[in-house]
């Protein structure tokens, strides 16, 4: 028998034995390898997760006895696997926060009225119920959503001010408005309840 087969069936005994010097053993020997195939597909901060999380799970598992090809081929397939599972979420998420934006502008544009004066669907002036809900946003969300609907900033330019994404920048602002919508709902119900 090889020794290196020796020595994956002797790491794979101690992983079944919840030994986590085994485990760090192999976060150090194939880590970096790991990190660079999943930067292929994600970007860095999602690869760092993605292959933790294999090793998270291949430490919670125990399941390295039944490992039945090489423990570094199931560590490249796990990866694989969850680049993939990783890139469809983000396409689903993509559809969905695309659609709202696409909702949240024509609500935009059709609140818009040049001969009322109205500036904005969320700045409007002396509504009080708006400002107190954005009031209630995270920090961040209400960064960018002054930034947006207040300064008139388009998505790019609010992304090179914040140092963040574009796409971040419209994740937040999808946010923001739909807890402004349930915010202003709340409002609405207990103001009316009071009277």
């Amino acid at each position: 028998m090889d020794t290196n087969e020796i020595n994956e069936a002797t790491i794979k005994e101690a992983l079944k034995r919840g030994d986590r010097e085994a485990l760090g053993l192999l976060f150090r020997l194939y880590y970096p390898r790991l990190l660079g195939y999943a930067c292929k597909f994600v970007t860095k901060e999602a690869a760092e997760d993605i292959v933790q999380d294999v090793f998270i799970q291949l430490q919670h598992k125990g399941s390295a006895g039944d490992i039945r090809q090489s423990l570094q081929g199931y560590l490249f397939r796990s990866v694989h696997n969850s680049c993939v599972d990783h890139l469809r979420h983000q396409m689903v998420h993509r559809r969905y926060v695309d659609a709202a934006l696409t909702t949240l502008s024509l609500e935009e544009a059709a609140w818009y009225d040049p001969e009322k004066g109205r500036q904005s669907l969320v700045f409007t002036a002396g509504d009080e119920q708006v400002q107190q809900a954005i009031g209630q946003l995270p920090p961040k969300c209400r960064a960018i959503l002054e930034l947006r609907y207040k300064d008139g900033l388009r998505t790019r330019e609010i992304s090179g001010i914040m140092g963040i994404s574009a796409r971040t920048v419209e994740t937040q602002l999808y946010k923001a408005m739909k807890q402004l919508r349930s915010n202003i709902k709340k409002i609405k119900i207990l103001i009316w309840s009071l009277y």
